[in-house]
C-alpha cells in the first residue's frame, strides 16, 4: 500500500471512530451519573407515559418536521436548482429524517435526496446536503446564543450568546457585501438575506416544537418549558457536533446533568419515548417514502426574452447582465436579479394588481425580495393602490422629437456648443459601429481618467451589446475620440454608452446626440430618452433634500443635469416600489450596490481590450 493510500485509509478510519469513541466515553459518564436500579424503572416509566402525551409529541414531532422541511426549499433557492417548494419540502424532510437518525448526515441526507430527487446528480445532492448541514449549524448558534440569553441558562453559555450577538451583524453584513463566495475556481453563492432570515425563522420554530415534544413527554412538574428550551438546544448542538447516529450519548449526558436530581428515571424514559417519537418514526416514513422517488415534472420551455416587445427601450441594458423578460401573471415584464432583489426594471407591458402579484410570486420562488426599479406613473400608482411602499427615486430626460427644434429659446447653450463642436472640425458618423479596438482603448483611456464606470442597469462596452444598438461616434481625422450608443425600441430609443477621450473638444457629447436625435426623427420615432438623473423624494424634507444630495455627489455632481438639460426635455419621474418600505431600502441599496460594482462581463460580452470596462452615460468626471 502507497503511503498516500494509508494516509487516506487513516483518516477514514479516524472519522469513523470519533463518533464511536464519543458514544463509549458519555456511556461511561452516563453510568456513572444514573444508577442501574434507576435504569432497572425504565420500562415502569415509559408505562407511565399517557396516550395523550405521545399524541402531543407526535402532533409536535409533526410541525418540528415541517419547518425542518423548509431548509431545502431555502436551499434549492439559493443553488438555483428550479425544484419547486413542495418537492424541496419532502425531499428535505426525508433527507434530514434519514440522516439524523443514522448519523453521517451529510453524507446520508445527500443520499436520500439523490433517491427521491432521480433528475439530480449526485454532485448536487452533496451540495444541497452541505448547504443545509452548515446553514443549520450557523442558525443554530445564533438562536441558540439568542434564546440563551433571554431564558434561564447555565453561565456556561454566555459565551455563546454573545458569539450570537457579534455572528447575526456580520453574516448579514458579509451576505449583503459580499454574494458571492469565490473559493479558486469555484463560485460558491451565499444565502440571501431573505432566506437567511428564513432560515433562521424556521430553525427557531424547529427547535422550540422539538423541545415541546420532549417536554410533553415528561411527568408534570419535572421543569418548567423555559427552563427546558435553553437546554434542549444545547444538547441538541453537542449531539450535532459529536456526528453520533442522532446525537446519542452527549444528548443524553447534557439533560441528564442539568437536569434537577432524582429525576433521572423520567428524564431517561421521556428522552427514549423522544427518540422513538421524533427519530425512529421519522426515519420509517422516510424510509418507506424513499421506495418510491418523486416523479420528474416535464421541464418548462425556455422562452426567448423579446426586448423589442417592452414599453421603453432602456430595459434593453438587461440583456449585458442576464436580465430576461419573464412571463408572469398575463403580462410580460423586464427583470433583472441581482443579490437580494427580483427587480422589474422599468416598466411592465400592462400596469395592474396582477402584475404585483406575479412580481411577489417570482422573487418568493427565488428567495429574493420583490422590486420595481425606475418605473412609470401608471404602475407606481398601481403600487400604491395596492399599499407598497413608493418613492420618487429619478426624472428621466425625455426629448419629445415632434416638438424638437434646435433653434428653440431653451436651446441656446445647445447651439453654443454645437458651434464649437462645428469649429473644432470633427467628423460625425452614425449607424456604423466603430472599430472595436479603437472604441475599447477608448472606453480604457476614459475610465483611466474618470474612474471605474458603472454597470447593472446601465450598459457597458462590448461589441457583442453594442452591436444591436444605434452607435454615433465622432472623430478627429481618422482617429476615434468619443462615441455615444442608444438602446432602440419601436417608438422609443434610450441613450445608454458614452465615452469621450481627453482630446475631444468642448461641444463633441453635444454633438452626438443631436446628430442621433435628428436622425431618429427623421425615420419616425417618437421620443428619446436621455436617461435620468436623481431625483428628491420629498424637497420639502431636510432628510430627504440631504440623502439626494449625498447622491448626486456620489453620482458625479450636477453635471449629469446641466448636460440633459441643454436639449430643454420634458422631466418624467420615474419610481421604486416594493411590499414593505424595508424590503425597498434593502432593494435600492443592493441595486446601488450592483450598479457601482458589477460582476465582471461574460467573456461574449467582454471588452477586447479589457474584460473588465464599464459605462455611465456621461462625458466627464463633472458629468459622468
Amino acid at each position: 500500500m502507497h503511503r498516500s493510500q494509508a494516509v487516506t485509509v487513516a483518516r477514514a478510519a479516524v472519522r469513523i471512530s470519533f463518533p464511536i469513541l464519543i458514544l463509549t466515553g458519555c456511556a461511561m459518564l452516563l453510568a456513572r451519573q444514573v444508577p442501574i436500579e434507576v435504569v432497572a424503572t425504565l420500562p415502569r416509566q415509559l408505562a407511565d407515559i399517557s396516550a395523550l402525551q405521545w399524541i402531543a409529541a407526535a402532533v409536535l414531532t409533526a410541525g418540528s418536521f415541517f419547518a425542518v422541511a423548509q431548509y431545502d426549499v431555502q436551499a434549492h433557492r439559493t443553488l438555483g436548482t428550479g425544484v419547486c417548494a413542495r418537492r424541496g419540502r419532502i425531499t428535505g424532510a426525508v433527507g434530514i429524517a434519514i440522516g439524523q437518525t443514522v448519523g453521517f448526515g451529510l453524507f446520508s441526507g445527500a443520499l436520500a435526496r439523490w433517491r427521491m430527487l432521480p433528475e439530480m446528480g449526485v454532485g448536487q445532492a452533496l451540495k444541497l446536503s452541505t448547504f443545509v448541514s452548515l446553514t443549520f449549524v450557523v442558525a443554530w448558534a445564533c438562536v441558540t446564543g439568542v434564546i440563551c440569553a433571554l431564558l434561564p441558562a447555565p453561565p456556561w453559555t454566555v459565551a455563546l450568546s454573545l458569539a450570537a450577538l457579534i455572528l447575526l451583524p456580520l453574516s448579514a453584513a458579509l451576505f449583503f457585501w459580499y454574494p458571492m463566495l469565490r473559493l479558486g475556481k469555484f463560485d460558491i453563492p451565499l444565502p440571501t438575506l431573505r432566506v437567511s432570515g428564513a432560515i433562521l425563522l424556521w430553525a427557531m420554530v424547529d427547535m422550540v416544537l422539538a423541545a415541546a415534544a420532549l417536554w410533553v413527554l415528561l411527568p408534570a412538574g419535572t421543569m418548567a418549558f423555559s427552563a427546558l428550551l435553553p437546554l434542549f438546544m444545547v444538547a441538541l448542538g453537542c449531539g450535532l457536533m459529536s456526528n453520533t447516529p442522532g446525537g446519542v450519548g452527549p444528548f443524553e449526558l447534557v439533560l441528564v446533568s442539568a437536569l434537577p436530581l432524582g429525576a433521572e428515571a423520567s428524564v431517561l424514559a421521556a428522552i427514549l419515548a423522544f427518540r422513538v417519537v421524533y427519530y425512529a418514526a421519522p426515519a420509517c416514513i422516510a424510509m418507506g417514502a424513499m421506495l418510491r422517488p418523486l416523479p420528474v415534472p416535464a421541464p418548462r420551455a425556455a422562452l426567448a426574452s423579446n426586448w423589442s416587445e417592452m414599453p421603453r427601450s432602456e430595459a434593453q441594458a438587461l440583456r449585458q447582465n442576464g436580465g430576461r423578460v419573464e412571463h408572469t401573471a398575463g403580462t410580460k415584464a423586464p427583470i433583472w436579479r441581482t443579490a437580494q432583489t427580483e427587480t422589474m426594471f422599468t416598466d411592465a407591458r400592462t400596469a395592474s394588481p396582477g402584475t404585483l402579484s406575479g412580481l411577489k410570486q417570482l422573487a418568493g420562488e427565488n428567495g429574493r425580495v420583490p422590486l420595481i426599479y425606475k418605473s412609470g406613473a401608471r404602475l407606481a400608482h398601481v403600487a400604491q393602490q395596492a399599499r407598497w411602499a413608493v418613492l420618487h427615486i429619478a426624472n428621466d430626460a425625455v426629448i419629445d422629437l415632434a416638438d424638437y427644434d434646435i433653434d428653440s429659446p431653451a436651446r441656446r447653450r445647445l447651439r453654443r456648443k454645437l458651434r464649437a463642436a462645428d469649429k473644432a472640425g470633427i467628423t460625425l458618423r452614425s449607424g456604423v459601429l466603430p472599430d472595436a479596438r479603437a472604441a475599447a482603448r477608448l472606453d480604457i483611456d476614459w475610465q483611466a481618467r474618470c474612474g471605474r464606470a458603472r454597470g447593472g442597469s446601465m450598459g457597458r462596452y462590448c461589441p457583442e451589446y453594442v452591436s444591436e444598438q444605434w452607435v454615433v461616434s465622432a472623430y478627429s481625422g481618422n482617429e476615434l475620440i468619443a462615441f455615444a450608443t442608444f438602446h432602440r425600441g419601436a417608438r422609443d430609443w434610450c441613450l445608454d454608452i458614452m465615452r469621450h477621450g481627453a482630446a475631444a473638444p468642448d461641444g463633441t457629447m453635444h454633438a452626438l446626440v443631436h446628430r442621433a436625435l435628428t436622425e431618429a426623427q427623421a425615420i419616425g420615432v417618437v421620443r428619446v430618452s436621455l436617461a435620468s438623473v436623481i431625483a428628491c423624494p420629498d424637497p420639502h424634507r431636510a432628510i430627504w433634500r440631504w440623502a439626494a444630495e449625498r447622491a448626486v455627489i456620489q453620482a458625479g455632481g450636477t453635471g449629469l443635469r446641466q448636460f440633459k438639460s441643454a436639449f430643454a426635455p420634458r422631466w418624467v419621474p420615474r419610481y421604486a416600489a416594493a411590499p414593505t418600505w424595508a424590503a425597498l431600502a434593502l432593494g435600492l441599496a443592493d441595486v446601488a450596490r450592483t450598479i457601482r460594482a458589477p460582476d465582471p462581463l461574460p467573456a461574449a460580452n467582454a471588452n477586447p481590450a479589457h474584460q473588465e470596462d464599464e459605462n455611465y452615460e456621461l462625458a466627464s468626471r463633472s458629468v459622468a
